[in-house]
This record gives structure tokens, C-alpha cells and sequence, in this order.
């Protein structure tokens, strides 16, 4: 197994999780307008919970799927780049970079902005 088999590997198991839910988090119904008004002002702050909460659920799930097994183990690391990797004898280190963006979020990250910066390349010359 090389670099692009772990990555393609890993996206497929992932690609066949699409519909699934990970019960990490209820937001209950408020209980009065203040309640729902003072809520609007806090929900995108969910989108660094739920991320992380994602991260956590990628690498539990990718370290069941036997096709792993021998090779290495997904690891997270926070903060690095990318989110998890694939810790092994396999070079270079396979990993995937895990973004939620939650439809009402306000900011992006500047660890991606960062990352952004560095892979952008002159339109012209």
C-alpha cells in the first residue's frame, strides 16, 4: 500500500458514510424568543465543536476498517496540518484535511486561511 492507495482507501470508506449521522450534539428547541434570538447569536460557534467532533468520528471509524490494519493507524493532530494522518511506514504520510462549515458560521479559520496563502500561485507568469 503506498500514499494515493491509504487516501483513496479512506475516501471511499468516507464516501459511503454520506447520509450517515454521528449523534455528537442535540441543540434543543428554545424555549422563549429571547431564548431564540440570543441563540442566533451563538450557533456559528458550533462550527469548531462540530469539526472537531468529526475529526474525532474519522479516525475512530477509518481505524475499524481492517484494510488498515498492518499498515498503521489514523491519527488526529491539533493543531497540525492536515487533521489526521495515517501514522505507518508509509511515505510521504497520507492525511486528510477535515472542514465542516456550518451553514450559519461567521468566520473561517486562520490556521486555513494560512493555508490558502501558502497554495495560491500567480494567475499569470
Amino acid at each position: 500500500m503506498n500514499t494515493p492507495d491509504v487516501i483513496r482507501l479512506a475516501s471511499q470508506y468516507l464516501a459511503n458514510l454520506s447520509g450517515h449521522t454521528f449523534d455528537v450534539l442535540d441543540v434543543s428547541k428554545p424555549v422563549t424568543v429571547n431564548a431564540a434570538v440570543n441563540l442566533t447569536k451563538v450557533i456559528s460557534k458550533l462550527s469548531p465543536l462540530l469539526g472537531n467532533l468529526i475529526e474525532f468520528n474519522t479516525v475512530e471509524f477509518l481505524n475499524k476498517q481492517d484494510d488498515f490494519a498492518g499498515f498503521g493507524v489514523w491519527e488526529r493532530q491539533d493543531p497540525g496540518f492536515p487533521d489526521t494522518i495515517f501514522v505507518g511506514n508509509i511515505q510521504p504520510t497520507p492525511g486528510l484535511e477535515i472542514k465542516a462549515w456550518f451553514p450559519l458560521a461567521t468566520e473561517i479559520t486562520a490556521r486555513f486561511k494560512r493555508h490558502l496563502r501558502k497554495q495560491s500561485k500567480p494567475l499569470f507568469g
